[in-house]
């Protein structure tokens, strides 16, 4: 059924909502506040139904016209077609109305804005289909093959065409992803932007890679500034990078520097994906927790120590706790490359962690991944009952889910700054500072 609609907001998950004739909420992907589009609903929920644009009847003077082939087609970016002071705004705005739905009393800073709007990303993972090597297509296991990106660093067009070839011509069997069949999944590229470092990552099903010696031969001849080539074996479909890994050609990391830390980034390891935006944000972090120099801090989901090794120079002792073996041991590495002698790594889940936490807190950092820490990590935070709490996040729904139970528990929210760590789509990082008490 076609139904002509205005779009009136835009909400997490990159939607525009507009009401249809009967008053149900529907969401709209690819529309923006302001216009009228003819829709198709496609997918109806209790309380609001999802809808696909067939026509657009008027359209937004923020609109451009996005400078990507693939864009439309590919899943990587959703708003390359709005001006990016828009783009900005609108994520500014969709935490203001969680935060209100949520019935959390904040004030939203404008959203820090990123250095680059384009080929920013530290990392980009791509995916082998029969011949074709690329993007998924948005909530789709479909990969558009592409030549190259917008969003990826600079010479990562080279570098994907030129495996793409050699993967042809060695006759590297692809991996199938319905038979489970076959052996080279994904690509990954990840670039240091400070020391103009690049990892080439191939990911297989199988421990077996007898093409990899020739695959290194054949990228390393177009693109011999790349400056470690690594073979990770992983078998489960549903995470991209994981498994055990060996290094095929040169020092099996790359090197990151900030303007008082210098991390070593394994191939597995999480790293924030925009260069800029996690300088501002280690930064704004480090003024936030207010440290006097006496502190104990814990840091939850700690990662290679991006926030605990700025932290340390101002705090007496930080406890940085981590699930993955391979962050931890990048964790303790980075700590000794930076000479601190008072950042204690442990290597647990963070809930069980903190039930069995009985020590000082009094500053906490959290930046968990999507799904957030859960109500049952806030309620041992609030145990612990630290002074300061910073929460960054990449999710405002979980963002705000877990901030209520510590507004719950006499706890005061006294900033809210965003950052725009994901230019080109609806992603937003946000940082939020909490004090103990009433502010």
């Amino acid at each position: 059924m076609l139904e002509q609609v205005r779009i009136q907001k835009m909400i997490n998950g990159g939607y525009g909502l507009a009401h249809l004739s009967n008053g149900k909420v529907v969401l709209v992907e690819g529309a923006y506040p302001g216009e009228e589009v003819l829709i198709k609903t496609y997918r109806e929920k209790r309380d609001f139904s999802f809808g696909k644009v067939v026509s657009l009847l008027k359209e937004s003077e923020d609109r451009t016209k996005p400078p990507c082939r693939y864009f439309g087609r590919c899943g990587g970016c959703h708003w390359m077609d709005v001006k990016y002071e828009t783009q900005l705004r609108y994520k500014k705005e969709v935490l203001i109305d969680l935060f209100e739905r949520s019935n959390l009393k904040v004030e939203v800073e404008d959203v820090e804005p990123s250095d680059l709007v384009f080929h920013y990303r530290t990392k980009m993972e791509f995916h082998f289909q029969g011949r074709k090597l690329g993007l998924k297509k948005r909530n789709s296991d479909f990969v558009i093959d592409i030549k190259d990106c917008e969003v990826a660093p600079e010479g990562t067009g080279e570098i994907l065409n030129t495996v793409k070839e050699a993967v042809q011509v060695l006759n590297v069997p692809v991996y199938n992803w319905e038979t489970r069949k076959g052996v080279l999944k994904h690509l990954v590229i990840r670039y240091a932007f400070s020391t103009d470092q690049f990892m080439v990552i191939f990911v297989t099903k199988t421990e077996s890679f007898p093409w990899g010696r020739d695959l290194v031969r054949a990228v390393l001849k177009r693109f011999p500034k790349i400056h470690s080539i690594i073979h990770v074996m992983n078998s489960k479909d549903s995470v991209v990078l994981r498994g055990p890994y060996r290094t095929l050609y040169g020092e099996g990391v790359i090197v990151e520097e900030f303007d008082w830390e210098r991390f070593q980034i394994p191939p597995t390891a999480f790293f924030q994906s925009n260069y800029s935006i996690t300088s501002k944000l280690i930064d704004h972090v480090y003024r936030e927790l207010a440290l006097q120099g006496n502190e104990v801090v814990l840091d939850l989901y700690a990662g290679i120590g991006t926030f605990s090794v700025r932290t340390s120079f101002s705090a007496a002792r930080v406890i940085s706790v981590e699930s993955s073996r391979v962050a931890v041991k990048a964790g303790k590495a980075n700590a000794n490359i930076n000479s601190r002698r008072n950042i204690e790594y442990v290597e647990q889940d963070v809930l069980d962690f903190l039930k069995n936490y009985s020590g000082r807190a009094d500053r906490i950092i959290l930046d968990p991944p999507r799904s957030g820490a859960g109500p049952e990590a806030m309620k041992e935070i609030v145990r612990l009952s630290p002074e300061r709490i910073v929460y960054v996040s990449c999710e405002p729904s979980t963002l705000v889910r877990d901030l209520k139970v510590l507004v719950e528990n006499g706890y005061s929210i006294v900033g809210v700054k965003p950052f725009d760590m994901f230019p080109q789509t609806y992603h937003v990082e946000t940082a939020v500072t909490l004090v103990k008490g009433d502010r």
